[in-house]
């Protein structure tokens, strides 16, 4: 026998219709989770029926996966796996640092989350809510560069980034620019040389003409 095949991707509204029924199950917010609905991964079996959900809020290099619901709890962990797996593509695609989660399965202890301990709890943004010990799981995605460094630290380095990114920008705009002017001095010199052509033969059957009378 043929094992199922499932599949993740990122949710659509045509999603939706599955997933309100689900959150409300949960008694999730779903008026709330409507309007986050492209946080959220889903996985769907080969007829594409929605099997289950888990969202990911993002915050500069931070991620808390949030929200999980299943249709069937008897395929939750292997759902869990794909999702998961689909995650970790996305953290390392946003070059996030660390994931946060306060989902309470064992899988996600199996997979590397660990309670966060004082100093990562430290860390934990304040957009993603309160951050209650002894509830929060967390998971290094790679090395955080701001791991020693003050928020006033961190800020500096941010908008020293900005900077740069900003400074690079406007150089690829400087550089637009000259090729364009080139470009258009290229142009009008060969037009130039077109009304030079062009005038010089006129001139010369102008002078031409009376000859042949």
């Amino acid at each position: 026998m043929t094992p199922p095949q499932f599949q993740a991707r990122r949710a659509t509204l045509d999603d939706l219709p599955a997933l309100r029924p689900l959150w409300e199950t949960e008694r999730l917010d779903a008026v709330a989770l409507e309007k986050r609905l492209t946080e959220f991964q889903v996985a769907c079996d080969a007829e594409g029926r929605l099997l289950g959900a888990v969202g990911m809020q993002r915050h500069q290099q931070h991620g808390l996966l949030h929200s999980e619901v299943f249709a069937d709890f008897a395929l939750a962990d292997t759902l869990r796996l794909l999702l998961w797996e689909r995650f970790r593509t996305l953290g390392r695609n946003y070059a996030l640092a660390r994931m946060w989660t306060r989902e309470t399965s064992q899988f996600w202890r199996s997979v590397g989350f660990d309670p966060a301990d004082e100093e990562q709890l430290a860390k934990f943004p304040d957009t993603f809510g309160a951050a209650e010990a002894g509830r929060l799981l967390t998971i290094k995605v790679r090395d955080d560069p701001f791991v020693d460094m003050t928020p006033e630290q961190e800020d500096v380095m941010l908008k020293q980034h900005l900077r740069a990114d900003t400074e690079k920008m406007l150089q690829q705009a400087r550089t637009l620019r000259a090729v364009l002017y080139g470009v258009l001095g290229i142009f009008g010199i060969i037009l130039a040389i077109g009304a030079l052509i062009a005038w010089r033969y006129r001139n010369r059957r102008g002078r031409a003409l009376p000859g042949r009378r």
